[in-house]
């Protein structure tokens, strides 16, 4: 069990580097300076949340990284461009993703009509 516990702790670590990363490039893709590598990081990060999101059980955490991903995804294959109303959108996705990882760090249920915006 204490092998489990601090897997879990490294788990949310390593999700709050990612988080404070993807704001990192989010803000290079407002601001013009990103790139397809920008994007693809960005892919990475919510990739590796979602992953240890599910090895843990938090499936909330899981079903919400999916959609942010498929989102970064066509992005990442031109079927949407990174105009400033989509980054603004993946800014709030960000948001909604940190208090998701948040929530099960502090293991919280959030109420089931939370939107994370």
């Amino acid at each position: 069990m204490a092998r489990m516990d601090e897997l879990k702790k490294t788990f949310f670590v390593e999700s709050i580097e990612q988080l404070e990363a993807m704001e990192t490039g989010l803000t290079d893709l407002r601001e013009g300076s990103g790139s397809d590598s920008t994007i693809n990081a960005v892919f990475r990060a919510v990739h590796s949340i979602k992953g240890g999101a599910g090895i843990f059980g938090y499936e909330r955490l899981v079903e919400f990284a999916h959609v942010f991903e498929t989102a970064l995804d066509a992005i990442r294959h031109g079927r949407l461009a990174a105009a400033p109303d989509v980054i603004d959108v993946l800014f709030s996705a960000n948001a909604g993703l940190t208090v998701l990882v948040e929530s099960a760090r502090s293991d919280v249920d959030l109420p089931s009509h939370y939107e994370a915006s």
